[in-house]
């Protein structure tokens, strides 16, 4: 229960394929979070930059965004 989960990064080409895999993750019935910056850098606010998916079992998560690349 309190063993901890990894954490990964890994990167998609643009906003449209980052709402897809979150939406992928959502048909599976994962818990997930959307991250929108406050635009105080070098994005517009609001921009979604980031999603959290988990915790979950990892061959799921494999079959879900294994073909995505580490960041």
């Amino acid at each position: 229960r309190y063993a901890g989960m990894a954490k990964i990064v890994l990167k998609v080409a643009d906003e449209k394929a980052l709402l897809k895999m979150n939406q992928l993750a959502k048909d599976e019935g994962l818990t997930t979070a959307m991250i929108t910056d406050a635009g105080r850098t070098v994005v517009e606010p609001g921009t979604r930059t980031c999603c959290a998916v988990g915790p979950a079992d990892e061959e799921l998560l494999d079959g879900l965004f294994g073909e995505l690349k580490l960041l």
